[in-house]
């Protein structure tokens, strides 16, 4: 079966051709994102209506995403932590995959503190952690 996807370990930046390494987030750190967040609701809550009063400052103050990081089994420095969630990438061949793999993932209540969004765009036109090939837009075909 033909590769569309390919990831790129975050490590050596070498492709993961082998099937030996995965796609992953920590999901301790998508749960402290997601933490910071009910934090900043609760305490920005009006007690008379439920909204929200939000101060600049507090916004500013959010941690980033938690960020899917494409590694090794190898070269990943804290493989052997058990708060990841991993998407082997023998199971990220093809944009299809991606889109099965989306739909799951959004039964996860800690999806969108995660940079889930970016991964999605770069399949587009690839990025450090993912690179693309097969079929290309109408946009980079014009520019041929």
């Amino acid at each position: 079966m033909d590769r569309e996807l390919t990831l790129i370990c975050s490590v050596c930046a070498q492709p993961v051709v082998q099937d030996d390494g995965y796609l992953w987030v920590s999901r301790r750190e998508a749960a402290a994102v997601q933490q910071a967040y009910h934090a900043l609701e609760k305490r920005s809550a009006n007690p008379h209506d439920g909204s929200l009063t939000l101060d600049l400052a507090d916004l500013l103050a959010l941690p980033e995403p938690a960020t899917w990081r494409a590694d090794h089994q190898d070269c990943d420095p804290v493989r052997e932590e058990g708060f990841h969630y991993r998407i082997p990438a023998a199971r990220l061949r093809l944009r299809a995959d991606l889109l099965d793999w989306t739909a799951h993932l959004l039964e996860k209540a800690w999806l969108p503190h995660t940079d889930w969004r970016d991964v999605l765009r770069e399949t587009r036109t690839g990025s450090a952690r993912i690179t693309v090939s097969g079929p290309r837009s109408p946009a980079r075909l014009a520019a041929i």
